[in-house]
């Protein structure tokens, strides 16, 4: 996520700015720091990098000092020379006052930053700094996803150079839905390989058994949680119109939503599909949610076709990308 910096003296005009960004985008309140003068801004950027740093114009020097114009234009010349500064990635600049804009106008323009004149009277500033926002979000995601797809295929061969267990599930959503479903899988295929057969009293081939949906959500539960410590069950997923909705699990403060079903009945499987179709709309309304994971456990007495369940209700592609992994229950 990027993190913005906010330079003006104005608290006012300081709270609209940080309202905007708040409002209509993708970032929390910590990836956003202010600062009231020259000196503060200065001294947050000697210890922080950030990827857009918001600057008004006319600035006192410390606080409460005199505000002048040429003070945001010495500190913005300041940003690209001062060794112990740490750039920001980009900068906009943003004024009250016309002249100003202006004035300079050109010392933005030639290093392909921005400056937006702001009026008390007019919205146009806030969707100018939405669509900068906006550009800038987009290009810092595409170059994480580049920067990981790069990273995961270094990672992946040092840990088969090195004979190491790979553990990963995914630098993306998607992924982490499709690893965890085959976390899943290989738990229900797992007690069909215990070495010690009937010995064991209590946890044994003979009495590992699914009978409910009780019972595949607490070998889900089982599964995940130590491998993924984030893993809750029944959290509050969505509030949608005065309904809520509590997810099977989640992972991530509802990044990942993951819905198990069992299936022992034609009843019960035309009733679990209506339910996919319904849960993938309400899901939706929540821009937390970044995947949804639908795990479905059948009985083989139930006449369905995995595979055509599978393709036709996984949407990978839209926006939260959808998994739907069904599973022959051989714990019985």
């Amino acid at each position: 996520m990027i993190k913005i910096l906010v330079v003006d003296d104005l608290v006012v005009k300081r709270e609209k700015i940080v309202n905007v960004i708040l409002d209509n985008h993708d970032i929390q309140k910590g990836n956003i720091a202010e600062a009231k003068s020259v000196k503060e801004a200065r001294k947050i950027l000697y210890k922080e990098y950030f990827d857009l740093m918001i600057l008004d114009l006319v600035l006192p020097i410390e606080e409460n000092g005199e505000s002048l114009a040429k003070n945001g234009i010495n500190f913005l010349h300041e940003t690209g020379i001062n060794p112990s500064i740490k750039p920001p990635i980009h900068i906009v600049g943003i004024s009250g006052y016309q002249e100003q804009i202006l004035d300079y106008s050109e010392e933005f323009s030639k290093k392909l930053w921005n400056l937006i004149e702001y009026s008390e009277d007019s919205s146009n500033w806030e969707d100018q700094l939405k669509s900068i926002i906006f550009h800038l979000v987009r290009t810092r995601q595409q170059f994480i996803t580049a920067s990981f797809s790069t990273q995961s295929d270094v990672i992946i061969s040092y840990l088969e150079e090195n004979n190491l267990p790979n553990t990963l599930i995914g630098f993306r959503w998607n992924d982490i839905a499709e690893g965890i479903s085959e976390i899943v899988n290989r738990a229900l295929l797992t007690p069909s390989r215990f070495s010690n057969g009937n010995k064991a009293k209590n946890i044994n081939v003979s009495n590992f058994k699914i009978t409910s949906e009780y019972d595949f959500q607490n070998l889900i539960h089982i599964v995940l949680r130590p491998w993924i410590p984030s893993t809750e069950a029944e959290n509050i997923a969505v509030i949608f119109d005065g309904n809520t909705k509590n997810a099977d699990f989640s992972i991530k403060a509802n990044s990942l939503i993951i819905e198990a079903k069992y299936i022992d009945s034609t009843g019960k499987k035309n009733d679990t599909l209506k339910t996919l179709e319904g849960l993938k709309s309400f899901y939706r309304s929540n821009s937390n949610v970044k995947a949804l994971l639908f795990l479905i456990l059948v009985e083989e007495t139930v006449n369905l076709d995995k595979h055509k369940i599978e393709e036709e209700f996984s949407q990978l592609k839209s926006s939260p990308p959808i998994v739907v992994k069904v599973f022959l229950n051989t714990l019985k």
